[in-house]
């Protein structure tokens, strides 16, 4: 303590005044947030090595948002270096929390993710798993701030009536550089791709400015709400209604009057299915299923910031989710004719379920909404076997099937959870999973092994109540289930290259279609995507919906997908959005060809009309009909 004394004294006396530590304190601290931001960069993919002239002209424009933002700390007049020890904690806290959120779903946080953590629900033990040793790299530069601010002293008056004047004109030049800097980078920055995914303005300008973009989105969203359409957003509505695909196949009405039951499976991937390891199949009893009804291989996730619930508004509306935030929070309550509304009409009995919390992201209101007769949650279970998060699926599955069944046809829709991140409820599961045992990946194959039994005890329930040859039953994943931190773990286990198309084609979900006798085996090998899921249940059930965006996978029409982020893969082409790559799945090599380009850009237009739909609530009081008459 002595000596800490000493220097404290010794430190004075060299009479240093505010402006002086205020520099010092500034370009410290400009480089420590810098280092973070890089950090966020590479852990989150926004920036690739190796080091490019380009990523060098990104980084310095990332350089000049930490400017601008140190910048406006310096207005407080006094007690400067009190107030950007602040700024600098909690843009250290921000950028903490893009590392943990980006290694799980590959972008930043967002105000909408951040303002509707309570929905979300308790996801401390997910968290907790992401935190690495790294992460040290966002506290490592404290002590050296609390040097500074330990130490800080104020010059004379005439000092400080000097330093300031010199303060002010450097806040000045900073704005004016910061403005530059960002008009001109902005000219050669292709801007278009920010309609379809907003991590593209973190890619292209920064973590810090697609925070300040994002803030200003949020608020822009919360003060306005313009339902009215322009007349060129009219146009595009129409003609994309007018020119869609057919949704009908050789199938329409086969599987008509009978039950459905939907299953939304937590994080199952495809690639789990006829996955072998250590001489076993990770998923027996699905893989049989493909013999006995329809398995579609080439479907992909099209989720973005609502996950789960954003799989299970597409299943329910065959609407693309929302582009930031989840549709569940955003638009709760706006009108839709959903697929439960259809078969309401046709005499069913539509329930959902979800064995968690009924406010777990606003599930409660937008089920009402939906017009299901009741959404299940945990309360309304008996809590006999736990597993996971909350109830087993097996019992889940159990009790569901129970209240389903109790009287006249029925369409249940069921969302499962024990399957959910981080997979550590599995260690009783007999699967050995080899080199990965112990790992994150390991256990999620475990966890798979877990609902492929708990689907074929559901299936035996069904044909023990008598109910399985009257059901159509269709099984299909929400999201992935590994993500960045698992890459090289997954591609070791599934023998992958590396390239950055291979694991962008291992983002599939499965799905199974079982319709009693009256389907056989068929795998279908069309590309399509979760908002297809919807008009392919119509096309079986013989029913219609006028506004789907999506296409029944049985018909014979070309296959596409389109992902959240403006990503198009098409049969034989994969049009990487975020990185503007065409590539040509069967060589995995780069592709020009301006046929494909001019079909992904038609493609694309199905964001901006599911996006007119959303924001403008084009469904209430028949406004779309109207316009697409």
């Amino acid at each position: 303590m002595q000596a800490i004394k000493l220097g404290k004294e010794k430190f004075k006396s060299l009479n240093l005044n505010l402006y002086i530590l205020e520099t010092f304190f500034i370009i410290f601290g400009i480089i420590s947030i810098f280092v973070k931001t890089l950090y966020i960069q590479y852990t989150i993919k926004l920036q690739d090595p190796p080091f490019t002239l380009t990523g060098e002209i990104s980084k310095f424009i990332l350089l000049s948002s930490i400017i601008l933002v140190l910048a406006v700390a310096l207005l407080a007049q006094r007690k400067s270096i009190i107030s950007l020890f602040i700024l600098n904690i909690l843009v250290s806290f921000v950028l903490f929390c893009d590392a943990l959120y980006g290694r799980y779903y590959g972008l930043p946080l967002t105000i909408l993710m951040v303002y509707q953590m309570g929905f979300v629900g308790d996801i401390s033990q997910s968290i907790l798993s992401l935190i690495k040793i790294k992460d040290l790299v966002f506290i490592i530069d404290l002590p050296v701030l609390c040097f500074f601010m330990y130490f800080s002293k104020p010059g004379n008056h005439e000092k400080q009536k000097k330093s300031q004047t010199i303060r002010n004109i450097s806040i000045i030049a900073i704005l004016i550089l910061s403005v530059i800097i960002f008009t001109f980078y902005g000219k050669n920055v292709d801007t278009t791709r920010h309609a379809y995914e907003r991590k593209n303005i973190a890619k292209d300008f920064g973590t810090l400015y697609f925070h300040a973009y994002d803030l200003y989105d949020f608020a822009k969203l919360k003060i306005t709400k313009n339902t009215s359409l322009k007349e060129e957003e009219k146009n595009l509505v129409k003609e994309f209604y007018r020119n869609k695909d057919k949704d009908t196949s050789i199938y329409f009405g086969s599987g008509r009057d009978k039950n459905l039951l939907v299953i939304q499976v937590e994080a199952m991937q495809g690639f789990v299915a006829d996955l072998v390891i250590e001489g076993e199949e990770v998923t027996p009893f699905l893989n049989g299923l493909k013999n006995k009804g329809f398995y579609f291989n080439n479907i992909y996730h099209q989720v973005a910031g609502g996950n789960t619930s954003d799989a299970e508004f597409m299943l329910n509306n065959s609407l693309y989710p929302a582009a930031a935030g989840a549709v569940n929070y955003l638009y709760p309550m706006n009108e839709y004719l959903t697929l439960a509304d259809l078969l309401n009409e046709e005499g069913y009995t539509s329930r959902a379920f979800h064995s968690y919390d009924s406010s777990f992201w606003n599930r409660e209101a937008i089920y009402r909404n939906f017009n299901y007769e009741k959404f299940y949650s945990i309360n309304d279970f008996n809590l006999d076997e736990k597993r996971g998060w909350a109830l087993s699926d097996d019992s889940f599955f159990r009790q569901a099937l129970d209240i389903s069944s109790e009287n006249g046809k029925f369409f249940s829709f069921l969302i499962t959870l024990s399957s959910h991140h981080p997979y550590d409820a599995f260690s009783d599961i007999d699967l050995d999973t080899g080199v990965f045992k112990d790992t994150q990946t390991g256990n999620y194959l475990k966890s798979m092994r877990y609902v492929d039994t708990a689907i074929k005890n559901l299936f035996d329930y069904l044909r023990e109540k008598d109910l399985l040859d009257d059901t159509i039953i269709v099984i299909y994943g929400d999201h992935s289930g590994l993500y960045l931190d698992q890459r090289s773990l997954v591609e070791k286990l599934l023998k992958l290259d590396g390239s950055d198309l291979d694991w962008n084609m291992v983002q599939k979900v499965p799905l199974w279609i079982y319709n009693g006798d009256d389907l056989k085996g068929k795998t279908i090998e069309k590309t399509g995507g979760q908002i297809d899921i919807l008009p392919t249940i119509l096309d079986l059930m013989g029913l219609s919906h006028p506004y789907v965006l999506g296409k029944s996978l049985l018909n014979d029409n070309p296959g596409y997908a389109v992902k959240r982020d403006g990503t198009v893969i098409l049969d034989g082409y994969y049009y990487d959005n975020q990185q503007n790559v065409l590539y040509d799945i069967r060589t995995g090599k780069v592709a020009e060809d301006s046929s494909v380009m001019s079909e992904v850009s038609r493609r694309q237009k199905e964001l901006i009309v599911s996006d007119l739909i959303l924001k403008k609530d084009l469904l209430k009081n028949d406004k779309l009909a109207e316009i697409i008459k």
